[in-house]
C-alpha cells in the first residue's frame, strides 16, 4: 500500500539538545543565593521554544475552566494529579500535547477514562491517569524513572556545584500575579531531602518552581543525557518550596505499571477486506507502525488464518472509517494525518496484501475531531462520515458522494453533548434498515444504541441501553463476524489484551449474550 509518510523534522543530536536544556535550566541554580525569587519560578523561568518537552500536556476542564499540567507517558495515557480530575466528567476535559503556545498547535484529545489512584485521600497518593480517546503516536512519551536510580532524586549530593540533586520543573501554570501562561516554561530546581506526609508517604521536595496550574506536571532528572520523570506536582507555594508525588519508585509507580498493560495494537476497522465473504480485522501494530490484516473465518472462536501485513508507516495517523467509499466494490480505509489534520482515502483492492492504489486527500481541517465511523447514514447509496467536534461536543454528518476526492455536500449537525462518549461503531444493530450508533457513556461504562432514521438531521428515537460494564474495553468494530445475519461487536479487554466477540441479536434491547474470546495478545 502506498502511504503518505509522516513529516520529519531536522533536529540536533539528542545528547546536545538535552544537555543544552539542562545547562540553561541549571544555570539558574548556580547562583550564590539559594533563596528563590519570582524570576526563578516557572512563571519566570525559561520559555520553551523547541519540542524538547513535547510530552508535556496542557489539561483543561472546559466546564469549570480549570487548568492543569500532565505528561504523555504512553501513546494512550497522560499522567497527572488526582485533584486535577475530581470532581469531573470525562466529557469536561481536553488534553493538548506537543504544543509550546497555550491553546494552539500540537495534538488535542478528549478523554475516554479517568483512573485515580485507589488510595488517594486528602492529597495523598495524588496520581491519576487520563486515557485518551485516540492514541498519540507522533510524539515520544516521557519515560518513567527506574527505582535503581533513586539517588538522582533523594535530595543529597547531586553534583559538584551543590549539596542537592538537580531537576527540571515544567508546566502551564499561572505566574505569581495570577496570569495564565501563554507559552510553556521550565526552570531548574534543587531537589532537597524528601519528607514523609502524615500518612508516612514519601514526598519529593523542591526549592522553587511550580504555581497554580502546574499541578500534575512532571519533575524531570537527567539520566545519561535523557530526561526521565520522577514526580508529579501535588502542591506548594508559587515560586517557593513545593512537593511532588514520587513515581520513579514506591507504591505510586507500582500502581501506574499495573494500569499500563501493554496493548500493542490499535484498531483500524472491521470489514470484508479481501472480499471472501468473511469479516476481517485490520489493526496497527503501534510499536512498528505497520498495518495488519487478520482474516476472519465467520465463526465464534479463534481464527487460524495467517495475518498479512498490508501497510507501513501508519504511526501518526488516526483511523476514521472503513467502507467502500468510492463505490468500486472494494473496501477502503479513511485515515487522518494527525500532524496536518488532512483526511486521506486509501483505496482497497480486495486482496490479502497492500494496495497499490494511490492515496487521495479527501478533506482537511480535521484536527480536533474524533471519528465515529463511516456508513451510508442517510441511505442515499453513498458512504458518509460521522465525526465529533471535540471542542463543542457536536456530532456532524459529512455526506459522501462515492468518489475519490473532496465532497461538495454540506456537513450537517446531527447531535450535541457527545464529549463524554466513545463510539463503538456504526451499524444497523437492530436490523430495521437504518444505521445506528453504538456508543459508550465513559462515565458509567454503559453501551447504548442510538437508533438512526436514515436522514440528515437529529434522530428522534430514544437511546436504549445495550450492555453494561464496558469500562476498560477498546472497541474494534461492529460487523456480522459469525455470518449469522446479526451484527456483532468486537472489543478488547485492555487489562488482559484478550479480544472478545459480543454476538448481536438484531434487537433494540439489553443484550444478555455470552461473550466469546476470539483472540489474545492484542
Amino acid at each position: 500500500m502506498h502511504h503518505i509518510h509522516p513529516p520529519t523534522t531536522r533536529r540536533r543530536p539528542l545528547a546536545t539538545r538535552l544537555a543544552a536544556a539542562l545547562v540553561a535550566a541549571l544555570s539558574a541554580l548556580a547562583l550564590p543565593a539559594l533563596t528563590p525569587t519570582p524570576a526563578a519560578a516557572i512563571d519566570g523561568g525559561y520559555l520553551v521554544t523547541t519540542n524538547e518537552f513535547a510530552y508535556v500536556a496542557e489539561i483543561r476542564n472546559t466546564v469549570a475552566g480549570g487548568l492543569c499540567t500532565g505528561s504523555l507517558i504512553h501513546p494512550s495515557w497522560v499522567l497527572t494529579a488526582v485533584h486535577c480530575s475530581v470532581p469531573t466528567s470525562v466529557g469536561d476535559m481536553t488534553v493538548r500535547v506537543g504544543n509550546i503556545y497555550a491553546g494552539s498547535g500540537g495534538q488535542v484529545r478528549r478523554i475516554s477514562r479517568i483512573l485515580r489512584h485507589p488510595d488517594y485521600t486528602g492529597g495523598h497518593n495524588d496520581v491519576a491517569l487520563l486515557e485518551l480517546a485516540t492514541p498519540i503516536t507522533n510524539i515520544t512519551p516521557v519515560r518513567l524513572a527506574d527505582p535503581a536510580y533513586a539517588y538522582l532524586w533523594d535530595g543529597y549530593q547531586g553534583g559538584p556545584f551543590t549539596q542537592y540533586d538537580q531537576g527540571i520543573a515544567t508546566g502551564w501554570g499561572r505566574d505569581v500575579n495570577g496570569q495564565l501562561a501563554t507559552q510553556l516554561k521550565y526552570v531548574g530546581v534543587f531537589i532537597t531531602p524528601s519528607r514523609l506526609d502524615n500518612l508516612g508517604i514519601k514526598r519529593i521536595m523542591v526549592d522553587r518552581g511550580p504555581c497554580p496550574g502546574d499541578s500534575g506536571g512532571p519533575l524531570l532528572v537527567n539520566l545519561n543525557s535523557t530526561l526521565v520523570q520522577v514526580g508529579v506536582f501535588k502542591g506548594g507555594v508559587c515560586g517557593g518550596e513545593s512537593s511532588y508525588s514520587e513515581i520513579g519508585a514506591g507504591t505510586n509507580r507500582t500502581w501506574l505499571n499495573s494500569q499500563l498493560t501493554a496493548v500493542p495494537y490499535t484498531p483500524f476497522g472491521l470489514a470484508d477486506w479481501d472480499r471472501d465473504g468473511h469479516q476481517d480485522l485490520i489493526a496497527r501494530h503501534t510499536p512498528s507502525g505497520d498495518l495488519w490484516l487478520y482474516p476472519g473465518e465467520s465463526r465464534r472462536g479463534y481464527s487460524y488464518a495467517t495475518p498479512v501485513r498490508i501497510g507501513i508507516g501508519y504511526n501518526g495517523y488516526s483511523f476514521f472509517g472503513s467502507a467502500d467509499w468510492d463505490r468500486d466494490g472494494h473496501q477502503d480505509l479513511i485515515v487522518r494525518h494527525d500532524a496536518t489534520g488532512d483526511l486521506w482515502l486509501h483505496p482497497g483492492e480486495s486482496r490479502r496484501g497492500g494496495s497499490y492504489a494511490t492515496p487521495v486527500r479527501i478533506g482537511n481541517g480535521y484536527q480536533g475531531f474524533t471519528a465515529f465511523g463511516a456508513t451510508d447514514w442517510d441511505r442515499d447509496g453513498h458512504q458518509d462520515l460521522i465525526a465529533r467536534n471535540d471542542t463543542t461536543g457536536d456530532l456532524w454528518l459529512y455526506p459522501g458522494e462515492s468518489r475519490r476526492g473532496y465532497s461538495t455536500a454540506t456537513p450537517v449537525r446531527i447531535g450535541n453533548g457527545w464529549n463524554s462518549y466513545t463510539s463503538f461503531d456504526l451499524a444497523d444493530w437492530d436490523r430495521d434498515g437504518h444505521q445506528d450508533i453504538l456508543a459508550r457513556d465513559n462515565d458509567s461504562g454503559h453501551v447504548y444504541i442510538y437508533p438512526g432514521d436514515s436522514r440528515r438531521g437529529y434522530s428522534s428515537a430514544a437511546r436504549v441501553l445495550m450492555r453494561s460494564g464496558y469500562s476498560g474495553y477498546t472497541p474494534f468494530g461492529v460487523g456480522d463476524w459469525d455470518r449469522d445475519g446479526h451484527q456483532d461487536l468486537i472489543t478488547r479487554k485492555d487489562a488482559t489484551g484478550d479480544l472478545y466477540l459480543h454476538p448481536g441479536e438484531s434487537r433494540r434491547d439489553y443484550s444478555y449474550a455470552s461473550l466469546v474470546r476470539i483472540g489474545n495478545g492484542w
